[in-house]
């Protein structure tokens, strides 16, 4: 895996679009592709030069971020995004997550916090702020279905991703799950990968939600 970051910035505020070219700046992995004005601009750009990383707002003219993310990740999977914005409604975060988002940071968050969670959504983990971590849980039980499903469905989970999958829920990163269960990262991101198609779900954060509500792990 390559040590360069690869990261498109979208985002309709000038000032804050300013801001955060210099905390990348602070990133020397880091390979700044385009700073784009608008979702319609960044998903025609990201098609073509697929990042590792996409940060972007929720609100921007042409297209918003959650409709960016969507189209996005339906042509290239390999993407990564972190929502960083100044919404905190519940509908949005869920909207973000479901779309396939891996991270969401409110605009109030720390340098350090966007350079955390760039590294983090590259190695395929997941980077929440505490608030929007705090309205996940309290709101968790009152979460509409999206579909109809039975609430008896059942998840074909092996031992060892029932337990990872636990792991993950506690919030636990790739390298610590390998250094609790003795195993390589390597295996763990595939154990990763494979919860996920089982749970058809689109991040790791998604996963645990799921997981949760249909109580596959204890409520931590």
């Amino acid at each position: 895996m390559s040590s360069v970051i690869r990261v498109v910035v979208a985002d309709d505020e000038p000032a804050y679009r300013n801001a955060l070219q210099k905390t990348l700046t602070l990133m020397p992995e880091c390979e700044l592709l385009k700073v784009c004005n608008d979702g319609q601009e960044a998903l025609e750009f990201c098609i073509q030069n697929p990042p590792d990383v996409l940060l972007t707002d929720i609100n921007m003219p042409r297209m918003n971020g959650i409709e960016l993310i969507r189209r996005l990740l339906k042509q290239e999977k390999g993407v990564m995004v972190v929502v960083l914005t100044v919404n905190e409604d519940e509908d949005t975060i869920f909207d973000a997550i479901r779309a396939g988002a891996i991270g969401y940071l409110l605009k109030t968050s720390t340098p350090q916090d966007v350079i955390d969670a760039i590294r983090l959504a590259q190695r395929g983990e997941a980077k929440i702020t505490p608030r929007v971590a705090a309205k996940i849980i309290t709101d968790f039980g009152r979460v509409k279905e999206e579909e109809e499903e039975d609430e008896s469905e059942l998840y074909v989970l092996s031992d060892r991703e029932s337990e990872i999958l636990d792991l993950i829920a506690q919030g636990l990163r790739n390298k610590e799950i390998a250094q609790r269960l003795c195993i390589t990262e390597k295996t763990v991101k595939n154990h990763v990968s494979n919860i996920l198609k089982a749970l058809q779900v689109n991040s790791r954060t998604e996963a645990a939600m799921k997981a949760l509500k249909s109580k596959l792990v204890e409520t931590p």
